[in-house]
């Protein structure tokens, strides 16, 4: 199985440097990042993509319909694909990374009604062991980027320092072939 894991396009939020991990407010993508959705469909025309799954935030879902039109798969949303709810939604994202990293572990830390980026990793790493039992020839996940921090830790066994540094733009992928169940794709354990 082909497993192509892509991040939605350049959102509102992005140009504004602002946090959202509710899927209540609607931060769309900007006309950029309908640009970039369509090239990244014009990349992954040729795969045989029979299923798609996507977050519950609409850029992710805008994006995975832009990409989707030339493969009509079924689509399902997850919300172990939610972006990170930082705690700080609304405000700029560089409050919650001052936060994050002033604390003795950043990994650990949460902020009130926040989830830490260890237990964001444990929700993805959960989807990805449930995507071990669909049998498709190629399939897309269209979600954000400290979600693909997590995608990458659990395929290249990156603990969280190592996770933080794997950085993924707008439309860029991440791709993975092979049995989900090969030692070397197993999920960390923290």
């Amino acid at each position: 199985m082909k497993l192509v894991f892509l991040r939605h396009g350049e959102s509102e939020y992005n140009l504004s440097g602002l946090c959202n991990a509710d899927p209540g407010v609607p931060v769309a993508l900007t006309p950029a990042g309908r640009r970039q959705a369509q090239a990244a469909a014009e990349r992954l025309r040729g795969l045989p993509i029979r299923r798609v799954y996507v977050s519950r935030l609409r850029r992710a879902q805008e994006t995975a319909a832009i990409v989707n039109a030339c493969h009509c798969a079924e689509i399902h949303v997850d919300a172990r694909l939610d972006d990170r709810n930082t705690g700080f939604e609304g405000l700029p994202v560089t409050q919650y990374l001052n936060a994050m990293h002033g604390a003795p572990d950043p990994f650990a830390w949460k902020a009130p009604g926040g989830e830490s980026y260890r237990e964001m990793v444990t929700r993805v790493h959960g989807f990805l062991a449930d995507l071990s039992e669909v049998d498709e020839a190629a399939v897309l996940v269209v979600t954000h980027h400290e979600v693909l921090q997590a995608v990458a830790g659990y395929f290249q066994n990156l603990d969280p320092a190592r996770m933080w540094l794997v950085w993924v733009d707008n439309c860029e992928t991440l791709e993975f072939a092979g049995g989900m169940n090969h030692a070397a794709m197993r999920p960390l354990s923290f």
